[in-house]
């Protein structure tokens, strides 16, 4: 895959994805489950909030069509994904660039990375450029011909589409994982045809060549959705889409609230229970782990119940936890 050309939206929100924590496990078990295998999935809605207060700062809310405030609603999806116990390795759009890389050449990245530090610190302690130059540059074409890219294209069964988060343990067996981001701030009555309806063929373009993906399928609207029924509409436009009656394994409704001259952000909320963000993802990673057979991403097996008796069989998956 090409390295693409185009602008590095993501950089602006480098800096909250670096803050934030992936490494505990954010299932909890209630304090009056009756049952030990009970857990619930907290979210991190503060990342969240940072996230997308970003690109409203930078008034880019005040135009659907830059897509940035989408953007950062595929990152907090990714981040998600990753505290959920996923290979950080397989999950997209990545805390870094290139955004997509396969999976199999992670090692290779790490191995350029490593040596170009060990050369760099040996000429910072010796004060000596290191010869023969004929290696360096062979270093340096290899790390700028890393196979990889912005965007997370996959081939359907109708036409090739561009998912905006997605999980990909290797090329070989295709994503594990498929999550669409759409936003929408305005004219929710008179777009809602098109935005079912396009919804319906995105899942069922990517369903037929990857049945046992799981799927996902979050939106995200702004507080005006509570004016002329909307936001009821919308509810159960969603609520439809989600099995048993609809392709998607997992469906979410998040309302956002924001001041247009301040270009602040002052709440994210998911206020319709059944589409909420931890049902939203405890919907979405069970999918995964009836999917796949338990040798594989054990490390979301892991953070939601921890080590099985005996151990996990060995796996075939690299980087796995």
């Amino acid at each position: 895959m090409a390295q693409s050309t185009k602008p590095d939206v993501l950089s602006d929100v480098d800096h909250v994805l670096a803050a934030a924590d992936t490494s505990a496990s954010p299932w909890i078990r209630p304090a009056k489950a009756s049952n030990e295998d009970t857990r619930e999935y907290v979210p991190d809605y503060a990342t969240l909030r940072a996230l997308l207060a970003v690109p409203i700062a930078q008034g880019q809310a005040q135009s659907q069509q830059s897509g940035r405030v989408a953007k950062s609603l595929d990152a907090y999806v990714a981040h998600e994904l990753r505290r959920a116990g996923f290979d950080p390795t397989a999950v997209f759009p990545r805390t870094r660039i290139p955004r997509v890389l396969s999976p199999e050449a992670a090692p290779l990245e790490e191995a350029i990375e490593n040596v170009l530090a060990a050369l760099a610190d040996h000429e910072s302690a010796s004060g000596e450029r290191l010869k023969p130059t004929a290696l360096r540059a062979a270093i340096s074409r290899l790390a700028r011909a890393k196979p990889g890219g912005s965007q997370t294209n996959v081939l359907g069964r109708f036409y090739k589409k561009q998912v905006d988060a997605l999980v990909l343990a290797d090329w070989l067996r295709g994503p594990d994982v498929l999550v669409s981001g759409k936003t929408q701030f305005s004219s929710y009555l008179n777009n809602k045809n098109n935005r079912y309806e396009e919804a319906i063929g995105e899942a069922h373009n990517l369903r037929d060549r990857y049945p046992l993906a799981a799927m996902g399928f979050a939106y995200l609207v702004r507080s005006n959705v509570f004016e002329g029924g909307a936001f009821e509409l919308l509810r159960d436009l969603l609520a439809r889409l989600r099995r048993p009656d609809g392709p998607f394994d997992a469906t979410v409704l998040l309302v956002a609230d924001w001041d247009d001259v301040r270009l602040a952000l002052s709440s994210v909320e998911d206020p319709a229970q059944a589409l909420a963000l931890p049902r939203f993802f405890e919907d979405l990673l069970n999918a995964v782990m009836a999917y796949t057979p338990v040798d594989v991403h054990q490390g979301i097996r892991a953070r939601k119940l921890g080590e099985p008796p005996g151990g996990f069989p060995p796996s075939d998956d690299e980087g796995e936890y």
